[in-house]
């Protein structure tokens, strides 16, 4: 079971829309909840995406993989894809 306590941030938030919903995922952790929660379609690269999250969250992957990972799945899912630099940054 993947900590969920635990995360890796990103450099760059995602933010995923699809037609009135936004979504804004910043985090490794934050991408494995938007995957168990909010997504439309089970196809293979969710779950590579959930594979790779919780493989970054338990450190043995990198937020980088996780996120590439993430932004395939959301492609497959047909969100509209946008990058949104961190205002902590």
């Amino acid at each position: 079971m993947v900590e969920l306590n635990i995360d890796r941030q990103w450099d760059e938030p995602v933010i995923l829309e699809a037609g009135e919903r936004v979504l804004r995922v910043q985090s490794t952790r934050d991408a494995l909840l938007c995957l168990k929660n909010h997504w439309r379609s089970p196809g293979p690269a969710r779950q590579a995406a959930m594979s790779g999250c919780e493989a970054a969250l338990a450190g043995d992957a990198s937020p980088d993989a996780a996120l590439e990972a993430f932004l395939d799945a959301a492609s497959e899912a047909g969100f509209r894809v946008s990058r949104w630099p961190r205002e902590d940054a």
